[in-house]
């Protein structure tokens, strides 16, 4: 039993950080497409396309859709609020400030994620995991301050922000919300349902922002950063996410988003000129021991004292002494 636990940790594990991974180079990939695809045009296709491998691999596997009522609406508000909307904040803050501060700012999501828990008690926020929390944000505020601060910039950039921040909230909630549905359906099926529940916010708004009139052809290249979006930053890094939250519960899972920073700053430079500085990778360090906090064992920190039941005799004349 215990090695079974053990196992799906460390499986849980390595599936966070797998979506963190793809997910950091995917901040300066989708900046670099948006400087040449319009917001509206990236949205649609982007989830579009989505639905429709996601439902092509739940054919493939021969899963069913069927969901009962209750986890249909808990599905939709999923869909509709934290990817729908969630998307459309984070494809708007990220087309006005950098693919770097864009991922710094979401990855405040698992504050927001305990304080989720705490207030649906989802699951308990043990010392440990408050102290991974306090180092990982601290490593991401590191970063902001080096980068000139949060508003630093021109009123675009400050809108940027705001709008990711915003998304933040909404990142976090979204693994409280799928905790429940992922007792009973794989990662692939929930997000399939999700994201198909997110195209009646996505593609309209797409549709009003970009009308397809205004579509473009992009360059070959662009086109392949598209495609890494597509399928690493959506498809694979989506389904490895949820597989992490089935596992190891939303917390632990939303502590690895700290690591999408890191890998923007390193992959951000050879895009867009977003430069590093030993500053910011000081906080990355600061990130990498938040998550490693958050993986000591239960009572490492604290320890726990047991009491003992009293004998008969304590219990009638009081505790024998020496």
């Amino acid at each position: 039993m215990a090695t079974a636990s053990r196992r799906d940790g460390f499986s849980g594990g390595a599936s966070a950080a797998a979506a963190a991974l793809l997910w950091g180079v995917n901040y300066p990939v989708s900046k670099w497409v948006l400087q040449v695809v319009p917001e509206g045009q990236f949205l649609a296709l982007r989830f579009v396309l989505a639905v429709a491998l996601f439902f092509a691999v739940l054919w493939l596997r021969g899963e069913s859709l069927a969901i009962s009522r209750k986890e249909g609406f808990r599905t939709a508000l999923l869909g509709l609020v934290c990817v729908g909307v969630y998307n459309i904040l984070w494809t708007l803050g990220i087309h006005r400030t950098s693919s770097s501060t864009s991922a710094l700012l979401i990855s405040s999501s698992p504050l927001f994620a305990a304080i989720w828990c705490l207030l649906f008690r989802v699951e308990p926020v043990r010392p440990a995991r408050w102290v991974g929390l306090l180092l990982g944000f601290s490593g991401v505020f590191f970063i902001v301050e080096a980068s000139g601060g949060l508003f630093a910039g021109d009123g675009t950039a400050a809108l940027g922000n705001a709008l990711t921040l915003c998304a933040a909230l909404l990142f976090a909630l979204y693994a409280i919300l799928a905790k429940p549905l992922l007792a009973n359906h794989s990662p692939t099926k929930v997000t399939a349902l999700a994201m198909a529940w997110g195209l009646p916010v996505l593609l309209p708004f797409g549709l009003i922002r970009t009308p397809l009139s205004l579509w473009v052809l992009p360059p070959a290249t662009v086109l392949r950063g598209f495609l890494y979006v597509l399928l690493a930053g959506t498809l694979g890094a989506y389904i490895f996410w949820y597989r992490g939250v089935q596992r190891i519960g939303p917390v632990s899972t939303a502590l690895f988003h700290f690591l999408t920073p890191c890998v923007s700053l390193v992959v951000a430079p050879f895009l867009l000129g977003d430069a590093g500085s030993p500053a910011k990778f000081a906080g990355a360090f600061l990130v990498f021991l938040g998550i490693l906090a958050d993986r000591l064992p239960p009572g490492l920190l604290v320890k726990r004292t047991t009491r003992t039941k009293p004998t008969t005799r304590e219990r009638t004349t009081g505790p024998t002494t020496p």
